[in-house]
């Protein structure tokens, strides 16, 4: 008796072990996408354990691979290529936590296997940003959301603009937002923040008016407008007490700016509920998470793709010892995206004029200059317009003189 509760108590042990090797209270453990990829390495001299062991790192340089052109837009991976795979690509295995082989075989002089492998992609969107690969600071676009929604027991959809609408809630949108929000998108009109379209001079003919709504879009300094219709139909299928929900939605996307139509959007969903009430509104959330990402992939790609006008900056440059500090500044405008070049149009004591030639306007340049950090001054943004802004520069204590070498790095153009 005693032999067994001593038995008991040490699986008891090593399930609480294994448990907390599992999970740690409060601390969340990186996210490792799992993924099943094929490799295969050609038998030479009958050498099986080396063409085993290729056939594998074929197989996690799939994998690898796939999550790559999963989290890159098609212009992140064409304006790159030569960085991808010298920071990752050459090395794909690094990036690898876990593996197993599923099954292999040896046939036609080939060794094939099939791996289940865990890929770290924190660590890789970590790569891509610090690379410059994925450009945090890149200007996404602003978007209005026009969706309408229906249940398939509702007579009317439901929908917050245009004449006498009803009671507004939306499952569709409200994926949509969140999704495109995460994303580094700027939603306009929605929430709270809804437009009061009779003191704005807008009315719609009709529920899906692009005429008025690209109007509305254009008042809101929307650059994307997104016009759409969420449906959930009728339960199908049903097992026990679960019925099938369905749900479509579908978006017709515009650039504001020409009011030319970028493209359609069509996602469905289906979601299982034993819930009447709850079912419909799970679906539409699901269709609305898919069609949130297709949106997003479609809006990024076109607009990184669109030619982006080059706007001067005039800019006033301010503060004790503020040439130094310029000089210091001018190598971080090196890099940053967008910059085409800086222009020095009048020199002073205690100030200068000058012109950065930048895609995009002041406001957008100014919001990127304050998420850099400098180590030996911090700038004040003041007066900021479209077109022109005034950068102050604090300089910290004990500073040493800037060398000829960093001003001469620093050199744009004059």
């Amino acid at each position: 008796m005693m032999r067994r509760m001593v038995t008991g108590l040490a699986g008891l042990m090593v399930l609480f072990v294994l448990l907390g090797m599992v999970t740690t209270d409060g601390v969340a453990a990186p996210e490792k996408k799992k993924l099943i990829s094929l490799g295969k390495q050609t038998i030479v001299n009958d050498k099986l354990p080396q063409a085993k062991k290729a056939a594998i790192s074929d197989a996690l340089y799939r994998s690898v691979e796939r999550v790559v052109l999963d989290t890159l837009s098609q212009a992140d991976i064409t304006g790159n290529l030569d960085l991808i795979y010298g920071q990752v690509l050459s090395d794909a295995e690094r990036y690898v936590e876990t593996y197993r082989v599923l099954a292999e075989v040896e046939r036609e002089g080939q060794y094939l296997v099939a791996v289940e492998s865990a890929v770290n992609t924190p660590a890789l969107e970590e790569v891509f940003t610090r690379t410059g690969i994925v450009n945090t600071e890149k200007m996404n676009p602003s978007v209005l959301l026009l969706i309408s929604e229906q249940s398939y027991n509702e007579v009317l959809s439901r929908y917050w603009w245009g004449k006498n609408p009803l009671p507004y809630t939306s499952f569709a949108e409200g994926s949509l937002i969140d999704i495109l929000e995460k994303k580094g998108f700027t939603l306009v009109g929605k929430g709270p923040d809804r437009p009061n379209l009779e003191a704005l001079g807008i009315a719609f003919d009709f529920v899906h008016d692009s005429v008025g709504a690209l109007k509305l879009a254009g008042a809101l300094k929307a650059d994307i407008l997104v016009m759409g219709r969420a449906r959930a139909d009728e339960p199908s299928n049903r097992m026990g007490d679960e019925r099938s929900y369905p749900a479509t939605v579908d978006l017709e996307v515009f650039v504001v700016e020409t009011g030319e139509p970028m493209g359609t959007i069509d996602q469905s969903a289906v979601a299982k509920s034993s819930v009447e009430s709850e079912g419909p509104n799970q679906a539409l959330a699901q269709a609305g998470d898919l069609a949130a990402e297709a949106l997003s992939a479609r809006v990024s790609d076109f607009w990184s793709a669109r030619p982006q006008t080059v706007h001067a900056i005039e800019t006033r440059v301010e503060g004790t010892d503020y040439l130094s500090s310029f000089i210091l500044l001018r190598k971080v405008l090196n890099d940053m995206p967008g910059i085409q070049d800086v222009k020095t149009k009048e020199l002073g004591s205690d100030r200068a004029m000058v012109e950065i030639m930048f895609k995009g306007n002041a406001e957008t340049l100014a919001n990127n200059l304050m998420l850099k950090t400098f180590d030996l001054f911090t700038i004040e943004i003041s007066e900021v317009t479209p077109s022109s802004m005034v950068l102050r520069f604090v300089t910290q204590k004990d500073v040493a003189p800037v060398p000829e070498s960093e001003i001469k790095k620093a050199y744009i153009s004059e």
